[in-house]
């Protein structure tokens, strides 16, 4: 149960010969606010539901902190209440605004003990942001995954990695297929800007010299990506669940979109959207053949060499 509001005698007899003093020998205005803050602090009694209310916390917060030895009463009233004052207020933010930090208990008590406070909250503060640093890391990779793991199924209709090294090396592919992808449009940008820019140059001026040139350039640039590609994906049929890589002619030669080609399988035969599937890594892999195992017919002769 919250304490009630308390009255106090105070010695206001010692204050008030301060405060002559202070008059008597002519102290300057800054001496008298810091004798009027001193006779606030002082003046200043609360209760626990007072101080509670006052820092925005519950009763049983401050009886917390008190009985861990954080926060002690400056003293009591008649009937034994406890009584805190306004330095006690300020140290109950103070605890409060470190262990919104994430400072424990055993830390908070070690700063306010120590002489030295200054120095051991900075170090403790240095560590928690490594702490809280690693924390953010591992929570980004959780979201990554959680990323990945959605656009398996949303692209393939099921989840490509169920371990977690294996969905450490899809999040890798995601990261590489990104890079890849960015890599492309500004190859493209560059092979556009070449054989427009020189066909411009040549209409304008009647230098066509570097026309064909540009040609070239395009047309190794168009064969360069086409081979990185197909290094690095493979396809999955939508018919059999077979993971495969598909040759160079059909590759040139299909419909596609950003994400699918419609393909012929060469496990199951069957001519359909195909989903690409990039990896971070050269596949290993003949043109025209499945992975070992992944296609779910029984009769697939890959799946007796898996």
């Amino acid at each position: 149960m919250a304490d009630n509001p308390t009255s106090t005698n105070l010695n206001f007899a010692n204050i008030a010969n301060d405060s002559a003093t202070v008059h008597g020998n002519g102290t300057d205005s800054t001496s008298l606010h810091s004798g009027a803050a001193r006779l606030h602090s002082i003046a200043t009694r609360y209760s626990t539901g007072e101080l509670a209310e006052a820092c925005g916390v519950t009763v049983r917060t401050v009886q917390y902190y008190d009985s861990k030895g954080l926060l002690a009463p400056s003293g009591y009233s008649e009937g034994g209440r406890r009584l805190f004052t306004e330095a006690d207020a300020e140290r109950l933010r103070y605890i409060l605004m470190l262990k919104s930090l994430g400072l424990g208990l055993a830390q908070i008590k070690g700063v306010l003990e120590s002489p030295n406070r200054d120095t051991i909250l900075k170090m403790l503060l240095d560590e928690q942001a490594v702490r809280v640093a690693e924390e953010l890391d591992a929570r980004k990779r959780q979201l990554q995954a959680i990323d990945t793991m959605r656009s398996d199924l949303e692209l393939y209709g099921r989840m490509m990695a169920t371990t977690e090294l294996a969905m450490a090396n899809r999040m890798n592919d995601e990261r590489a297929r990104k890079i890849w992808w960015a890599t492309m449009i500004v190859v493209g940008i560059l092979m556009d800007i070449a054989w427009i820019g020189t066909l411009v140059l040549g209409i304008l001026t009647g230098t066509w010299w570097p026309f064909p040139i540009a040609l070239v350039f395009v047309a190794i640039a168009g064969v360069w990506i086409v081979w990185r590609n197909l290094r690095h994906a493979t396809f999955l049929c939508p018919e059999c669940g077979a993971e495969f890589m598909t040759t160079y002619g059909r590759y040139l030669f299909s419909g596609h979109t950003p994400r699918t080609r419609k393909l012929t399988c060469p496990c199951c035969g069957q001519k359909d959207w195909c989903v690409e599937r990039y990896h971070a890594e050269r596949v290993d892999l003949a043109p025209g053949t499945c992975v070992p195992g992944t296609c779910t017919r029984e009769s697939c002769d890959t799946n007796t060499r898996a």
